[in-house]
């Protein structure tokens, strides 16, 4: 019997892509500008409110682990989330995280998320299966900071979630928030961003 190692290798492939998550494979999304919103832009500089300690080599807190990697998506107790972080542009931001506890007290973790660069304005976007997951293992709290562990945005994740419900977003989009200020978005399952007004 003769094996066609094109159409093996070929469904190899199909099959890789049919379990692999489609999240890890989106590395850009649409851009937030002003022609997007011509009412509002995300702040271009930081606005430091505090600084950090530096995250040392223990990441995981309360036997939640989180990775010691550069990421381009959150990796929570192994599992990888849509939570990324991006330029009001579009482009994706590296960023490494690490769990500690949160500002609420008792058994509720933050995740600190340290973009690679010291910009201000970056966009925070989740889908519903991270914010559930979020909320399974008790990550009650987001805090974005900057390479020099300067504070940018402090997120709620009731308040992501309880956004998410009011707006009825589908489990696949994806709700994308930045400063107070600032504009709040949904990027769909395909990458069209759509702004919200209130």
């Amino acid at each position: 019997m003769k094996v066609n190692l094109n159409r093996v290798a070929l469904a190899v492939c199909a099959g890789l892509l049919a379990v692999a998550p489609l999240p890890a494979l989106a590395a850009e999304t649409a851009p937030l500008t002003l022609s997007t919103y011509e009412g509002a832009a995300p702040s271009a500089r930081r606005e430091d409110a505090g600084q950090i300690e530096p995250f040392g080599d223990r990441r995981a807190y309360l036997g939640v682990s989180a990775s010691d990697k550069w990421l381009a998506q959150a990796r929570i107790g192994g599992l990888l989330l849509n939570l990324r972080l991006f330029t009001p542009e579009g482009k994706g931001i590296n960023f490494e995280e690490k769990l500690g506890p949160a500002s609420t007290g008792g058994k509720d973790i933050c995740l600190y998320m340290r973009q690679n660069n010291t910009e201000g304005g970056m966009l925070l976007q989740l889908d519903q299966k991270a914010v559930d997951v979020l909320e399974r293992v008790n990550i009650t709290q987001i805090v974005v900071v900057d390479y020099e562990y300067y504070i940018q945005n402090i997120y709620q994740v009731a308040d992501l979630a309880a956004l998410r419900e009011a707006l009825a977003l589908a489990e696949a989009e994806q709700l994308c928030v930045s400063g107070e200020e600032d504009p709040v978005s949904v990027v769909s399952a395909d990458g069209v961003r759509r702004i919200i007004n209130w």
